[in-house]
């Protein structure tokens, strides 16, 4: 389930681990490593609450 059928975009499930595992490089590694990857990080909870918005969005104009 890589991409979501409802959107068309990756799917939140692929993006929360993709997440998780920069969070977890982000919180284990030296400075250097985390002022590389800070701004990826941001970049991608950023786009993790979109596509998580809008398939909550979704679910509940299909409901309604």
């Amino acid at each position: 389930m890589i991409v979501s059928d409802s959107i068309g975009n990756i799917s939140p499930i692929i993006l929360s681990v993709l997440t998780i595992a920069y969070l977890m490089l982000f919180e284990l590694g030296n400075e250097k490593i985390k002022h590389a990857l800070r701004p990826l990080v941001i970049v991608l909870i950023i786009i993790f609450l979109i596509i998580a918005s809008l398939s909550v969005w979704g679910i509940y104009s299909k409901l309604g």
